[in-house]
């Protein structure tokens, strides 16, 4: 669902900015301060709590996982927790910017998944909480493409002729990229020049027949036939199949995808440590991770909650997948320094 543009550790420290830090509170008693993604949490969720807590929340937005390490590294002492991807919250673990709230001590510990993806600084889920995941597959228009094959990479690295002119890619490095790597064999994460080459001429192969690479308003533009098939992330397709079940599907490619996942992290400075543990309890109730996950048309990792979650969402095989497609998922890994040989490719990309 999310946007991501991936940066090694280093050049993420030069991007700090110092412009527009939430001051901390006079008081820490009976305050959350909350900097999330936007539009990437209920609403009702966030009121229920400060009902039922007492607790006044505030809640911040950002754009990407970039954006908001620079303002956490230039100072941003007054927030409490953020929600940074899997691959953020090692890099941010790395830097030392990540408090413990001792999740496995707090009620609802025991709702939570293993199985789902992991931070390497986080093994057992024990420092942040897993807050949404999802995939990022095709979605499509059922009429223009009635007749043609859409469960692989293919439709978009080898359209067919009725479909040329008609498909959209993500203007994002590594999901475009990773994309192609895994339409040729690859890992997503792959660092091998010979294979980014690969995927490189791949993806110039196919850009031809492409009518946009952007990241916003494709669902509506596949609803009303601008594209027949374009990538995007499984939450924002849900919430459109969902409006329109007769005219539009997403599936999850035969030879695999990005999985991604946001998790729910302590800041090491919070202030508000005590309001923001009762807010991790709050959000591993199963009533609650049903009620978000509902709204964001996401996949939760409570098993306690799943059995609430709404039917439509979790018997799709594409939003809910089983176990044998999930080990075709590729979790986004910081690839530190080797970062460039992407941001090489892409520039090349772009360019033609």
């Amino acid at each position: 669902m999310r946007r991501l543009r991936h940066l090694a550790a280093a050049s993420l420290t030069a991007m700090a900015i110092a412009a527009g830090l939430p001051s901390a509170p006079a008081s820490a008693a009976q305050e959350l301060h909350l900097y999330n993604w936007t539009i990437y949490i209920d609403p009702a969720v966030v009121d229920d709590f400060q009902k039922e807590s007492g607790i006044k929340v505030t809640l911040d937005n950002y754009g990407t996982n970039e954006e908001m390490l620079a303002k956490v590294q230039a100072g941003a002492d007054g927030y409490d927790i953020v929600f940074p991807s899997v691959f953020m919250q090692d890099i941010m673990s790395q830097l030392n910017l990540l408090g413990n709230p001792g999740l496995k001590d707090l009620d609802g510990y025991n709702n939570l998944d293993q199985k789902y993806f992991i931070a390497k600084s986080d093994p057992q889920h024990e420092i942040c909480l897993p807050y949404n995941w999802g995939t990022t597959g095709l979605i499509y228009n059922k009429a223009l493409t009635k007749g043609q094959a859409v469960d692989s990479w293919k439709v978009i690295f080898e359209p067919p002729e009725a479909l040329r002119g008609k498909i959209a890619v993500l203007d994002d490095v590594r999901e475009t990229i990773g994309a192609a790597l895994v339409y040729n064999g690859f890992s997503f994460n792959s660092t091998d020049p010979k294979e980014l080459a690969k995927a490189r001429d791949t993806i110039a192969k196919a850009k031809p027949y492409w009518a946009a690479m952007l990241t916003d308003g494709i669902g509506d533009k596949v609803i009303n036939g601008d594209f027949a098939v374009a990538q995007w992330w499984s939450g924002s397709a849900a919430q459109t199949v969902a409006s329109k079940p007769d005219a539009v599907g997403y599936v999850i490619p035969k030879e695999g995808a990005n999985g991604f996942q946001e998790q729910m992290c302590m800041l090491a400075k919070a202030p508000n440590v005590a309001s923001a543990k009762a807010f991790f309890s709050y959000m591993m109730r199963p009533d609650v991770a049903a009620k978000n996950t509902n709204w964001l048309h996401g996949g939760t990792t409570n098993k306690a909650a799943l059995t609430m979650v709404n039917p439509a969402l979790r018997s799709d095989p594409n939003l809910y997948p089983s176990d044998e497609v999930r080990q075709r998922l590729h979790l986004v890994q910081d690839l530190g320094d080797k970062i460039r040989l992407y941001d090489a490719v892409w520039t090349k990309i772009k360019a033609e």
